[in-house]
């Protein structure tokens, strides 16, 4: 069972509210640029002050958000008042609230369809520990939750469970998702897997260095 939200204290020097939207903004179009998503794909999220969350919204191109775009909801999954009309959060909210739930050290989540790593994450295969020093000392575990309906609050539970106290994980026949005590640090894992994910097939290819 996973605890009961608790809202976190602010580490001190915690970057404003403002500075965190921005960084969420660049952070959809890094992920755009580079390719790990595509149209729609992909959300993500960050702590603010006072225990609420900014999150991207719903059916949007992540190259296409602006700060404005970017709602502000409950750890509850409440949106704030003063949201723009129709607008609403991402389908995966439920998956980043019961990380948040279980993780007080996480302030951002980063979910995305990396090709490599979600081939790994169909194929129903994790990353291996010790074929790759990078991927050992940089990413550590690398879970895989299992397969449970997009957007449902089952995903989120699985997904939370998974990555226990590991900052990335795979999920299965879906994608991965990335945590960090900032919205770069958890952007820098999510690439970080993708990098380690075409390392690691190429060397399979190569000479066979995963597990049937």
């Amino acid at each position: 069972m996973l605890p009961r939200s608790r809202t976190p204290v602010a580490p001190a020097g915690e970057p404003s509210d403002r500075v965190v939207r921005a960084r969420l903004v660049a952070a959809c179009r890094r992920l755009d640029s580079r390719g790990l998503i595509a149209g729609a794909e992909g959300n993500l999220s960050a702590r603010l002050r006072g225990g609420k969350i900014a999150i991207t919204p719903s059916g949007m191109r992540k190259a296409d958000v602006r700060e404005r775009d970017l709602l502000t909801i409950s750890a509850d999954g409440k949106l704030s008042a003063g949201q723009r009309r129709g607008a609403r959060p991402s389908s995966e909210m439920p998956m980043h609230l019961a990380i948040y739930a279980a993780r007080p050290d996480v302030r951002a989540v980063v979910h995305a369809h990396p090709r490599a790593a979600t081939g790994f994450a169909v194929a129903g295969k994790t990353l291996p520990r010790g074929v790759l020093a990078e991927l050992d000392d940089v990413l550590g575990d690398v879970p895989l939750a299992p397969f449970r309906r997009p957007g449902s609050g089952q995903l989120g539970f699985a997904v939370a469970q998974a990555l226990g106290q590991a900052n990335v994980a795979l999920l299965a026949r879906h994608g991965a998702v990335a945590v960090g005590s900032s919205v770069d640090a958890a952007l820098n894992l999510m690439e970080s897997l993708e990098q380690a994910a075409r390392i690691v097939l190429a060397a399979h290819i190569l000479h066979g260095v995963i597990d049937d």
